[in-house]
């Protein structure tokens, strides 16, 4: 039904609104873009700005973009995720199911040729749970389900809460530093409470993947960092880590406070944070809502090694 190709970069406005589009709806929805054009063009390009050399797309007889497959690679955790398949058949096609599974499966033969993913082995599919598409593709090609994750969101007079009553800290948490010792801590925690992290330690105190750090420190050293970015509408809370031996003593909130304080004051004020916690991850969603996010979505992740 519909032409495969690599993408080049003229199809970026298209694959925009062929993502924004689809986003909206939980039969399509994948966990990393976000719903918004704005979003989508930020995430299609923030980690790879050369998104096409990463990406296939299926085009009509007229040339518009039906379908897309993006790739994004870390040859350093030697791993690969999948942004997608997205594919827009139109409601009223006799054979729906057949021809988003079809082009689908075109699509990650078509993107994971591509040289920017050759080698690359293991790979990862996210998207919300209502996208049973996704799941049956996941399955016939191998990916083995994980487990859930849950997005909680923070808004409104919550928010603002959270930015002045961080403003107000005379001592707490600051920005992670060049201090070999902290930056090496923060590391070692990093990668013991993290084992299936999607950035090394090392990416994240180098900030090679767009990450701000900020770190709690005591008598015996870090006792926890927090972790995240910048994206087009909202705050994004990647990681949070307290060592065990110091946990239930507010480190967590303090820590996600001055991490979404630091970003404000050096990129700018959103109107949303954001941060994904594995469902069953009781602590999390304690500290999380305790700061006053609720539950926006669920999703679920594919992997294949």
């Amino acid at each position: 039904m519909y032409a495969l190709r690599s993408a080049t970069e003229a199809d970026l406005a298209a694959a925009v609104d062929l993502v924004t589009r689809l986003q909206a709806d939980p039969g399509h929805h994948i966990g990393y873009h976000g719903t918004t054009a704005e979003e989508v063009a930020d995430e299609l390009t923030r980690m790879t700005p050369d998104w096409a050399g990463g990406a296939v797309v299926g085009v009509d007889a007229a040339g518009a973009v039906r379908a897309l497959l993006t790739v994004e690679v870390d040859p350093e955790l030697g791993r690969a995720w999948l942004w997608g398949p997205y594919v827009d058949v139109p409601a009223d096609h006799p054979a729906v199911r057949q021809v988003w599974h079809n082009t689908a499966d075109d699509l990650l033969d078509l993107a994971t040729g591509l040289p920017r993913a050759a080698g690359t082995s293991d790979l990862e599919l996210y998207g919300h749970r209502g996208n049973r598409r996704l799941g049956d593709f996941a399955a016939r090609h191998g990916f083995a389900a994980g487990s859930a994750s849950r997005v909680f969101t923070l808004t409104g007079a919550a928010l603002r809460s959270v930015l002045v009553g961080a403003a107000e800290q005379s001592v707490g948490p600051g920005k992670l530093d060049g201090d070999p010792t902290t930056r090496a801590q923060v590391i070692d925690l990093h990668e013991r409470c993290f084992p299936n992290r999607t950035a090394s330690g090392a990416q994240l105190v180098d900030g090679t993947r767009g990450h701000t750090v900020v770190v709690l420190t005591g008598a015996d050293g870090v006792i926890g960092y927090a972790a995240g970015y910048l994206e087009q509408e909202e705050f994004y809370i990647d990681y949070v880590a307290v060592d065990p031996n110091m946990r239930d003593a507010g480190a967590g909130r303090a820590l996600v406070r001055a991490l979404v304080r630091t970003l404000a004051t050096e990129q700018g004020v959103r109107s949303r944070a954001a941060a994904v916690i594995a469902l069953g991850n009781d602590a999390s969603e304690r500290m999380f809502t305790a700061l006053g996010f609720t539950l926006h979505l669920e999703l679920v992740a594919y992997r294949r090694r």
